[in-house]
């Protein structure tokens, strides 16, 4: 048991000086005259403890507890109170067998606690007293004013006694918590009911746009379906047409191999022939003159000569009628063509009459039919009607509701069906497994192992896959904007560029070039200049001439490079040296109109440049201003300064103005910064992504090597498996059976039950609305029948169908006219121009063969009659050498006739070629034709071709989805994945109010177990320290009885507590109608039953006996001698009963200084 040893006191109220009381372990009783300072010793035992309010100790404020000097008014700097427990019982969690608790409070009212000299917090002080059932505010300290508090305080606050005594608080923080996150929920759900009232309403709005794009989506696969399959179509006779030249080409080709082969063997015999006559002129020219042999050179040359030229002819005259028949063919085929195009001219304006007409028509069908529903009043049945379409819309959306629910019920059945099969076999398994495990032990847990390490395999494979598909789309998306950075970088470089190269002329890149050879040459000012593109065109006009000037570092450098110039002799250029260059000397009127309105400041601060570069830059613009136009520049005053407007007019310090429309070009243009900006920009970017790619793509390569092997162990684990099951007889799903899975089994068939139970009711609900929903229908087609008379809604119907005739005749009209401007557009004038282009081709070839056949002739003529005289010559040398002229003429027939057949073989091959390449042509317009379909169908890929379909039947389907898909009108297609959106958060929310409508259940549920548990709780309590005080009132009382009484006993929190007292007669009284003196025994009796309820180590009492009699007083005394052998107790008392009962007295008293001491005796 606790016990308080000593307290030791040093400053704190009138104890100005170090006092020790050492305590006993019984009853100790303190005592002395009023005044003296006996009710501070239960103060500092209070303030060492740690009560916080200095208004408890009787100060207004912690720095008054401290001693004020007295008459001295020598103050003490600090108050410092220690208390001493015995810890033999080690009822304080420390190994010493005293625990000394200190607190001591500086004059600024901080205090600082101490445990055995180690500075602590309040908190820990209080939980180390704890440990001990030590309270500084526990009901065990009774100081002066308790005893009237607890007798004039209310039922209300009594009743709050008994709580605290309970440990009601905590139950009540745990409502006060409950409480506020049942507030929390309702807000949530208050939320929640907004958004799915909101969402259901756009739900709603959503559904038809959602149901027109779905149908627009149908239409426009049907569309792209049949549009692919006429595609196909075409592709596949282009095809087989281009197979068929392919054939032609191949069989050109080889007859060409052919006669080459053929011209080849010809060249060579002719090559032998010619040798021959070559050994018999050999021999002429042995025997006979030279000049003869020259003679019949020259006859032979002229001869072949002649011979070749007239095949030549010939050739160029078959050439020639080939032309012109191609000629005929050409301009028969242009002449068609021009004569298909005004037809179908025609036939579009024939067809714009004909649409212009039947929106007349409609128009005043329109007309018709509003004053025929105004006339008969039939603009009611409309409404009807709507609502009967939003009746149907409703009946669907049941039906697929039913369906769906329908669909779930059947999926349930066949997944209770499974459970009830597995359950049947799983005895069967149970008993094989075990049977197996008995014999197999070792290759089951091998097995076992193998299974686990096969799904961890499989896990980190599908983990390893799904990464790979995430890496692969972050790499496509980052390759894609790479491919799109590098896009935009090379325009806008090429742009650069474009600019660079424009504003260079032959002098300057000249120079420019001799950069590396002539150090010192730094550019044009145009390009050490970046200005916004806002300024470019005033920046230009302002600069003039000056923009195309070379900047260098010196006039030594300028020297050399205008004698270059003068050496290559390629113009002029104007050099600005930086070591000569003078800036312009600063005009002080710019200064006082930069603020003017309209003026965008001096031309040289509206350049960036590299401050090396200024001189040069203020003697191109000197004091040039940049002003919004030419009205700014009035306004300023023309002749005062030099000024350019932003679009490029200029003015002069002379006066004269320049300006007008000016073209914009790049030429000599400053580099803008917008541009530089971009491509810097541009570069970051690509570099940035260049990274990002590269990055994803080691990544994406390390998923792939880890993805391969985990296949591979996956492949050998699962083999692994299925070798050791086929061992032991086992199947895959054996030993996964246990006697828990069976039990989980039957759980989950309840469950699977319970759900067909709620599907069931949902489907009957369903049904009987949709029922309600029919007979809706039926009410209001019995409203229309009555409102419409047959005869006037058939003829309604009448002009409506005639409206509707019109409207389809026109979209059939306008797509026949697009086909007429796509014909004329995208096949025929391409045509006309190609022909155009072939007959000028063919009529210039013809002016070119003309001239070479007159040439020709002409030059036959001449070669014959040269001919002639050089045959003459020859008749004469022939007569003597005749037999080998015979021979040598012989041989030169036979090669001209193997010349002749190698000419016509040529011709032949140059006929084939011809022939072949016109084929080619063809193949060529084929495979164009062909590329066009394939990349046309490329939009298609993925779409699946209709097989067998009559080719007029997909035409007539496309013109009829079409015109369909035109009927209605502008499609939300974003509707569709909008209303998934909303539908799936309107469930998510739905969800999230089941989730909140579940918590709010609980948060009352736990809120009722708190309730109940509170009140029984108090009602232990309540009943324990009534029966004690009954008890201890008959102790202390000698005559009648005393009992506690709640207000309201049913709801025992929201009445008080009162103190009934009888003392005679039968009646009872509330404690307020006592004497002093039976009051104070009546709140002692209350208080040592609460003592009782929760006893304490120690009980601190101060002048509780100040209303009591002598008898009284006794008694109480003797009361506390009951006590002793249970708790330690300290009072403060005048009382002789009291003290005369003590063992231990303390003296207390006051010296003219205001110090208190204390003198122990032990009786």
């Amino acid at each position: 048991m606790t016990r308080v040893t000593k307290l030791v006191m040093q400053g704190f109220k009138s104890f100005a000086k170090k006092t020790e009381i050492v305590f006993g372990d019984d009853f100790n009783c303190i005592l002395g005259p009023n005044g003296s300072g006996k009710s501070n010793v239960l103060d500092a035992l209070c303030f060492v403890l740690g009560k916080k309010s200095a208004k408890s100790l009787r100060a207004e404020k912690s720095a008054n507890l401290i001693y004020n000097g007295g008459k001295t008014k020598q103050a003490a700097k600090q108050a410092e109170v220690s208390i001493y427990f015995e810890n033999h019982d080690e009822e304080f969690p420390v190994e010493e067998k005293e625990v000394k608790l200190t607190r001591i409070v500086k004059s600024t009212g901080v205090s600082t606690y101490k445990i055995n000299n180690k500075t602590m917090n309040r908190i820990q002080v209080v939980e180390l007293l704890s440990n001990a059932r030590i309270n500084p505010d526990g009901y065990n300290i009774v100081l002066q004013g308790d005893i009237v508090r607890i007798v004039e305080m209310s039922p209300l606050e009594r009743r709050r006694i008994i709580e605290e005594i309970a440990g009601i608080n905590i139950y009540e923080d745990k409502k006060q918590k409950a409480l506020n996150e049942l507030n929390k929920v309702e807000e949530k759900l208050k939320e929640s009911d907004i958004i799915l009232a909101e969402r259901q309403a756009y739900l709603r709005e959503l559904k038809k746009e959602r149901n027109q794009a779905m149908k627009f989506k149908e239409l426009d696969e049907k569309i792209k379906r049949n549009k692919a399959t006429r595609l196909h179509v075409k592709i596949n006779i282009k095809e087989k047409k281009k197979q068929g030249i392919d054939k032609d080409i191949k069989a050109k080709q080889e007859s060409i191999s052919k006669v080459d082969k053929e011209i080849k063997e010809l060249k060579e015999r002719i090559v032998i022939i010619k040798e021959d006559i070559n050994k018999i002129n050999k021999e002429i020219e042995e025997k006979g003159d030279k000049d003869q042999i020259r003679i019949q050179k020259i006859i032979e040359e002229l001869r072949v000569n002649v011979g070749t030229n007239k095949s030549r002819i010939n050739s160029i005259e078959n050439e020639l009628t080939r032309v012109a028949e191609r000629k005929a063919q050409l301009q028969q085929s242009y002449d068609e063509i021009n004569e298909k195009i005004k037809r179908l001219e025609s036939e579009r304006i024939t067809y714009e009459k004909s649409i212009n007409q039947k929106e007349s028509q409609i128009k005043q069908l329109e007309s018709k039919i509003s004053g025929f529903k105004s006339k008969h009043k039939l603009s009611d049945s409309d409404n009807i009607e709507k609502e009967i379409e939003d009746l149907d819309k409703r009946a669907e959306d049941k039906l697929k509701e039913i369906q769906d629910y329908r669909e779930t019920q059947q999926n349930l059945l066949r997944e209770k069906d499974k459970f009830e099969y597995q359950i049947d076999s799983a005895d069967e398994k149970i008993a094989k497994v075990l049977s197996i495990k008995k014999e197999h032990q070792r290759e089951l847990e091998n097995l076992t192992k193998i299974r686990q390490q096969f799904k961890q395999a499989t896990l980190e494979l599908n983990t390893r896959l799904n990464a790979d598909s995430e890496v692969t789309a972050q790499l496509s998306t980052a390759r894609s904007r790479l491919l799109k950075i590098k896009e935009e970088l090379a325009k806008n470089r090429a742009k650069q560029v474009g600019m660079k190269e424009n504003s260079k002329d032959i002098a300057i890149q000249k120079i420019l070039e001799s950069k590396n050879r002539i150090k010192g040459i730094f550019g044009t000012v145009s390009s050490l200049g970046q200005v916004n593109s806002e300024y470019s065109q005033a920046l230009e006009v302002a600069a003039g001439g000056r923009i195309k000037s070379i900047v260098v570092e010196s006039d030594k450098v300028a020297s050399e490079c205008i004698k270059l110039l003068k050496q290559s002799r390629l113009g002029v250029a104007s050099f600005l040296p930086l070591n000569k260059i003078r800036p312009a000397v600063p005009d002080p009127n710019v200064s006082k109109v930069l603020n003017y309105p309209g003026v965008q400041g001096r031309a040289v601060d509206l350049v960036k440049f590299n401050p090396k570069y200024k001189n040069v830059f203020s003697y191109v613009f000197g004091n040039t201003v940049v002003v919004e136009n030419i009205g700014v520049a009035r306004k300023i005053g023309v002749g005062t300064l030099r000024m350019v407007t932003l679009d490029g007019d200029l003015t002069e310090l002379s006066g004269a103005m320049h300006g007008g429309y000016r073209k914009r070009t790049s030429s000599h243009g400053f580099q803008e910064k917008e541009l530089v900006t971009k491509i810097e920009e541009y570069e970051a970017q690509e570099a940035d992504l260049e990274g990002i790619v590269s990055d994803l793509e080691t990544k994406k390569r390390d998923n792939e090597e880890r993805i391969t092997k985990l296949r591979h162990e996956k492949a050998e684990l699962e083999a692994d498996i299925i070798k050791i099951e086929k061992s032991l007889h086992l199947e895959d799903s054996d030993l996964d059976i246990s006697k828990n899975m069976k039990k989980d089994l039957k759980e989950q068939i309840e469950k699977v039950s319970k759900e067909l139970n709620e599907l069931q009711l949902k489907i009957s609900k369903s049904n009987s609305e949709l029922a309600q929903i029919k007979m809706q229908k039926q009410q209001l087609r019995d409203k229309i029948n009555a409102l419409k008379n047959p005869r006037l809604i058939a003829e309604l119907n009448t002009y409506e169908q005639k409206k509707t005739e019109l409207r389809e005749e026109i979209i059939r009209i306008k797509s026949d006219m697009k086909n007429i401007e796509a014909q004329i557009e995208t096949i025929m004038k391409p045509e006309i121009t190609n022909t155009k282009k072939i007959l000028k081709q063919h009529e210039k070839e013809v002016d070119t063969f003309t001239e070479e056949i007159k040439q020709l002739k002409a030059l036959i003529k001449v070669e014959e009659k040269d001919l002639k005289e050089k045959e003459g010559m020859q008749k004469e040398f022939y007569s003597k050498y005749k037999a080998l002229f015979k021979k040598r003429d012989s041989i030169n027939e036979d090669l001209n006739k193997t010349e002749q057949k190698q000419y016509k073989k040529d011709e032949s091959r140059r006929n084939i070629e011809l022939s072949l390449n016109k084929i080619s042509l063809d193949n060529a317009k084929i495979t164009a034709e062909l590329e066009g379909l394939l990349e046309e169908f490329k939009e298609y890929e993925n779409v699946p071709i209709f097989k067998d379909k009559d080719e007029e039947k997909i035409k007539r389907e496309i013109w009829e989805f079409e015109r369909m898909v035109n009927n209605m009108g502008a499609v939300n297609m974003r509707a569709l994945e909008i209303y998934d959106a909303v539908e799936k958060e309107y469930t998510s929310v739905l969800d999230k109010k089941e989730l909140l409508v579940k918590e709010r259940h609980d948060v009352l549920l736990m809120m009722n177990e708190i309730e109940t548990k509170k009140k029984d709780l108090f009602m232990n309590t309540f009943e324990g320290i009534n029966d004690n005080f009954k008890k201890k009132f008959v102790t202390l009382s000698t005559k009648g009885e005393a009992t506690l009484e709640l207000e309201d006993p049913e709801t025992v929190f929201e009445g008080g507590l009162n103190i009934k007292v009888r003392l005679t007669g039968k009646k009872f009284m509330d404690i307020r109608s006592l004497s002093g003196g039976e009051k104070t025994m009546t709140a002692l009796a209350f208080l040592f039953a609460v003592q009782d309820h929760e006893p304490a180590p120690f009980y601190v009492l101060d002048e509780v006996d100040a209303a009591l009699d002598k008898r009284n007083a006794e008694t109480l005394a003797s009361l506390i001698r009951q006590y002793i052998d249970k708790a330690q107790y300290i009072v403060i008392s005048h009382n002789d009963g009291v003290i005369s009962e003590a063992d231990n007295l303390y003296g207390v008293s006051m010296n003219e200084h205001g110090m208190s001491k204390v003198v122990s005796l032990r009786v």
